[in-house]
């Protein structure tokens, strides 16, 4: 899906300031993403970057850096995307357009920031965007639209009251009575995330489910519907079976419907990538690890064609090795995240150390905690002072794992060292985990005597 963000109407109101060639690339960049057509328009921003950056013309400025950010937003390059919006954000108050005119910066930098998993910084965009549409006028649409993705960003934090908040102040219209020849797309999936949020908020995984089924089958009959609803609608029923009704048999030809068409669609989908990444943890999980490899081929070409931040080409074998790891398959499990780790492309912080702990697990249950313990002190080497400030749940459980290796490695002082460090930090937090713990130091202590 693309943000509300067809260059803000500060394009047509500039005219006059701008030397006519800069001015007629730059329309011709914005027709071009209006066409989706975003190679193009930046193989042309490539070019006249120089004259728009150095230009003494502010106007010119902002209007380069906005379309470069909306370009790399369209292609879901998050990182890349947020410091163009930021430049764009400041160009406009020190030209002091209205707010109304670049809203959709601060929105796109929120959502930029959760798909990156920031999600303290991306609450504040949001929350910026709302209180300067106070200001502006025409804001009917878009503050319900904020609201929206609040709603979504504190679901993803799992802090459901405030998500229901939001939700009541975005649209409440009631989807049924949706004439979608003439609804936008933003309206469509503003109501259905209500109406699906409350239903998982209640636990009613199977009736979120089925709210879809309607859906999908009234976007096929409708020709007046941007395609996005339809994907986005089947990606999200096959999620709701797969993850909480755990009918994987019925997901599984739904994300098999997503995959084949990435041959049809050019413009890298979001969708379409996590529905490869899904497909792949679905067939880990039913052990049919030939389906995964098959999977892993077409989609490796085309997650890197796609070059989308959020799901990276290595992606498909984290998924992969998770469905092995949670089915206990742990030498398949080890097969697909020695292939992550492998990869250049993978990515670090939260993910990175939940697959490092649970290959560590992997490793130990399949015989070789010496893998384990390098695994781990490799870890600990670059990122426990972080660890310590930032995620002491994570370094615990770092901490039992690479105490478990050198028991096993008959290694009882190091043990006995990390297993207390776990338990010091985690003990209250970790109930099961913490008793292994326990357990475990008292064998240290049993085989000292």
């Amino acid at each position: 899906m693309r943000l509300i963000l067809l260059l803000f109407l500060f394009w047509g109101s500039m005219y006059n300031a701008y030397p006519q060639s800069i001015w007629d690339s730059l329309i011709s960049v914005k027709n071009l993403i209006r066409e989706d057509c975003d190679d193009e328009a930046d193989s042309i921003l490539n070019l006249i970057e120089n004259k728009c950056v150095n230009n003494e013309n502010d106007s010119i400025k902002v209007l380069f850096y906005e379309s470069k950010g909306i370009i790399l937003w369209g292609k879901m390059k998050y990182k890349e995307c947020i410091p163009f919006f930021l430049k764009t954000i400041g160009l406009y108050e020190s030209l002091n357009i209205k707010a109304q005119n670049y809203l959709d910066a601060f929105v796109a930098i929120g959502y930029s920031y959760g798909r990156l998993g920031d999600y303290d910084n991306a609450e504040r965009y949001y929350r910026k965007a709302l209180l300067k549409s106070v200001a502006a006028t025409h804001n009917e649409e878009f503050r319900p639209s904020v609201y929206k993705n609040l709603g979504n960003l504190y679901l993803e934090k799992g802090d459901t009251l405030l998500a229901q908040e939001c939700y009541k102040r975005s649209s409440v219209k009631d989807v049924e009575s949706f004439d979608f020849m003439n609804m936008n797309y933003i309206e469509w999936e503003t109501a259905q995330w209500n109406q699906v949020s409350l239903l998982v908020n209640e636990k009613q995984y199977e009736e979120a489910a089925n709210f879809y089924v309607n859906f999908i089958k009234r976007i096929k009959e409708e020709k007046g519907v941007k395609y996005e609803a339809y994907l986005l609608a089947v990606y999200s029923r096959a999620i709701l079976l797969s993850r909480y009704v755990n009918n994987i048999d019925n997901a599984i030809p739904l994300f098999e419907e997503l995959v084949n068409l990435s041959d049809s669609i050019d413009a890298p989908n979001e969708n379409i990538c996590g529905a490869y990444c899904n497909l792949a943890l679905c067939f880990s999980q039913k052990g049919d690890y030939e389906a995964v490899d098959n999977v892993i081929s077409k989609g490796l070409s085309y997650l890197s064609k796609a070059s989308v931040q959020g799901y990276p080409s290595h992606m498909l074998y984290r998924f992969a090795g998770n469905g092995a790891y949670w089915k206990q398959d742990y030498p398949n499990a080890i097969k697909y995240y020695e292939r992550y780790f492998s990869s250049n492309e993978r990515e670090s912080g939260a993910s990175y150390e939940e697959i490092t702990n649970q290959l560590s697990v992997s490793y130990i249950f399949s015989g070789h905690p010496e893998k384990a313990k390098v695994l781990l002190e490799s870890l600990l080497s670059t990122d426990e002072d972080r660890l310590k400030r930032e995620n002491a749940q994570t370094l615990a459980t770092v901490y039992h794992n690479l105490g478990r290796a050198y028991m096993l490695l008959n290694d009882t002082s190091s043990a006995f060292k990390f297993l207390t460090e776990s338990k010091n930090l985690q003990l209250a937090i970790y109930g099961e985990v913490a008793k292994r713990t326990l357990l475990y130091i008292q064998e240290c202590q049993n085989s000292n005597e």
